[in-house]
């Protein structure tokens, strides 16, 4: 047997300090090894006990999780689950600026009348312990990459400006799209469609959060909506988001794909025989395989395809997957995708290669 993923639970409740714990043992591939009531404490717990995921309370005294999230990415980088209560009674960006500061997932807290098997943390926290995290300065952008400049590279250009973006995201996606939103323009010319894997009670609360930083209208996608030029529809939890035919969105019933409802490669598959050759497909970091065949109907249909870069993404492995499949046209960097798509959207072109 491996050796244990090492947990440090963080909450000023003991009782849900102890149900965390109590449900975290009943797993022995898990260790406990610390607890804290307050983010000062955990701070201190991450820098002494370098465990391998923290669970983390919102709502705390003498330091919040959030500022205890911030404090953690910038100094000892972890996989960090948040556990909050019920985000639809509280501001959307109370929860989801968590995600904006590093964390990678958000999980509502059961009944604390429920007891320690409700909370369900096990699966979560052991997916979270294989997530390789980078140091997360708020507010600061990368470097330029080395070698940039100099002799422009060949460029390679959709030929017209496409007609959708459709966009399969998960893992660490919600803080990539934050910035991607809030960077493009109020007149951008295309209709937005995301399939962004998240737990269901923070959809709404991820639609708000993303709202509030976008010039673009941004909202969960209702059953045959209109698709237009400077909106931005979310697929909501439990029903795959297609594109039937050109203009419109619909939700159907399913079952799972690629593990996943919503489904990236189910949007991204019915954008391809929708739009063809103007379609434009993107994917986000994200564990799994979610998207890669999604991406792949897209560039047989004409489209083009765009995926996160490996040094930008917290997992590399729905870009990763759509690479190995020959179905990625460019790698760009979380930082410079809006940049990108707003070329992409005038007709411009792009570097060719990756």
């Amino acid at each position: 047997m491996g050796k244990k993923v090492s947990v440090l639970v963080v909450d000023d409740s003991h009782i849900c300090r102890q149900l965390i714990c109590e449900a975290l043992g009943r797993d022995p591939d898990l260790e406990v090894v610390g607890t804290c009531t307050n983010g000062k404490e955990a701070l201190e717990a991450a820098r002494e006990l370098r465990p391998q995921v923290i669970t983390m309370d919102v709502e705390m005294p003498v330091m919040d999780g959030l500022t205890a999230v911030e404090h953690i990415m910038s100094e000892v980088p972890t996989p960090i689950l948040m556990l909050t209560a019920d985000p639809r009674q509280q501001a959307p960006e109370l929860t989801c600026r968590a995600l904006e500061l590093g964390a990678l997932a958000l999980q509502i807290k059961p009944s604390i009348d429920a007891g320690p098997e409700a909370w369900n943390l096990s699966r979560e926290v052991k997916l979270l312990s294989s997530v390789r995290v980078i140091r997360h300065i708020h507010g600061k952008r990368r470097p330029p990459l080395p070698g940039q400049g100099g002799t422009p590279a060949p460029t390679q250009s959709m030929g017209m400006p496409f007609g959708v973006l459709a966009v399969a995201s998960s893992t660490g996606g919600p803080q990539v799209l934050f910035r991607m939103l809030s960077e493009l323009p109020a007149d951008f010319s295309a209709p937005i469609c995301i399939v962004q894997h998240i737990n269901a009670a923070f959809a709404e609360s991820l639609a708000g959060w993303l709202a509030n930083s976008s010039k673009l209208k941004v909202r969960l996608a209702t059953d045959g909506e209109q698709l237009l030029p400077g909106n931005v529809l979310i697929a909501p939890p439990g029903q795959h988001m297609v594109i039937p035919f050109r203009g419109r969105v619909a939700l159907r019933p399913g079952v799972e794909r690629d593990g996943h409802m919503p489904s990236g490669t189910v949007l991204l598959e019915s954008a391809a025989k929708a739009y063809g050759r103007r379609t434009l497909g993107l994917i986000l970091t994200g564990m799994g395989e979610d998207g890669a065949d999604g991406m792949l109907a897209i560039k047989q249909a004409g489209g083009l395809t765009l995926a996160q870069n490996e040094e930008s993404c917290v997992v590399f492995g729905m870009p990763g997957t759509a690479v190995a499949r020959k179905a990625v046209d460019h790698l760009v960097h979380g930082d410079d995708i809006a940049g990108a798509l707003v070329k992409l959207a005038r007709g411009d072109a792009l570097p060719a290669g990756r």
